[in-house]
């Protein structure tokens, strides 16, 4: 895809940017079309930041109704939402964010499109879909060089997952000009230094119980992140149940929730006695927490302007947000 030059009105409306990451790396930006799967707690915070950001086109793909519970947690739903089309509900708040970026709604589900729909855009950001449709779709954006991040929030713990495939990139760096140091007065330059990171198939880090998949190299490598399990727990439950755990069936979720993360301890020989991802955990892993949210929907957003402009270096494969001490952790899985 050629890259678009940007207008007078585009060069003044992205000044501040222009001056963060350069004039190149938004004209990249400029260029990118977006698909957005799912646009509830989550997606609305990713949309808000890659609207912001100044990319081509963002479309929505999402087959839900407006509930009370989305109407309270979503900002880009009026008063007026209830048992509208999602998708075509947050169009009006999400186009005046960025009135120069061209928004379309697609209120299809995910899983009616053929593969070849995913095939037309730059980067793919999917949120709240099984396993089995996110590898195909991961499996034809390969194919096609599109890039790929999916993301959740559960409760207060979210996570990213990220294929860039191989993914080369730049960052500014400050070096000397001579052997001084710097508070000695020598003179600083800024220099390019070019990267390339290969990401792996998400067929090798979403290795879940009951597949044919192994997970002998996973198991092989340093030791994980609990956090890093409690995702795998959360993907598998939405797996088998056909959406996320429920306050409304709390006990009975839990007591789910339980027996797959067993099942996810005894597949990758975790000592569940020495691992501090314990039952009480599965107290605060109901519902879309907002202000979670709105942290995970910047770092989602962020890694899908990395991945675009090819400026900075993007997270090397996965980041988990700990549900208690509210800090972010990056995981490389799969490598």
């Amino acid at each position: 895809m050629s890259e678009k030059q940007l207008s007078a009105v585009e060069a003044e409306l992205y000044d501040r940017q222009i001056r963060l990451w350069g004039i190149e790396s938004q004209e990249r930006l400029r260029a990118a079309n977006v698909l957005l799967i799912g646009i509830r707690g989550l997606g609305s915070e990713i949309a808000k930041n890659i609207l912001l950001s100044g990319i081509n086109s963002l479309t929505i793909l999402d087959d839900g109704i407006v509930t009370e519970e989305e109407q309270i947690k979503n900002f880009l739903l009026s008063r007026d939402s209830l048992r509208k089309k999602i998708a075509e509900e947050v169009l009006i708040k999400a186009q005046a964010l960025n009135p120069l970026v061209k928004i379309s709604s697609d209120t299809d589900s995910p899983l009616s499109k053929d593969l070849k729909f995913f095939e037309n855009f730059t980067i793919i950001v999917a949120t709240g879909i099984k396993t089995d449709l996110l590898l195909k779709i991961d499996k034809i954006c390969r194919s096609k060089n599109v890039k790929l991040i999916c993301g959740d929030v559960f409760g207060t713990f979210g996570y990213s997952l990220a294929d860039f495939q191989e993914h080369d990139y730049f960052e500014d760096q400050v070096q000397l000009a001579g052997k001084k140091r710097f508070h000695d007065g020598a003179e600083k330059t800024t220099v390019k230094v070019q990267g390339v990171i290969s990401y792996p198939d998400l067929n090798k880090v979403l290795i879940l119980p009951n597949t044919k998949q192994n997970a002998a190299s996973i198991k092989k490598s340093r030791r994980r992140n609990e956090l890093f399990f409690l995702m795998l727990a959360l993907i598998e439950f939405r797996n088998k149940h056909g959406r996320n755990p429920s306050i409304s069936h709390k006990a009975a979720d839990i007591k789910s929730l339980q027996s797959i993360r067993d099942d996810v301890f005894n597949l990758y020989q975790v000592d569940g006695s020495n691992c501090h991802l314990t039952d009480e955990i599965f107290n605060i892993i109901f519902g879309e927490v907002a202000p979670v949210c709105a942290v995970l929907g910047g770092v989602i957003a962020q890694e899908v302007i990395k991945a675009v402009s090819h400026k900075e270096v993007p997270i090397n494969n996965i980041f988990l947000f700990d549900p208690i001490t509210y800090d972010g952790k990056e995981e490389s899985v799969g490598l």
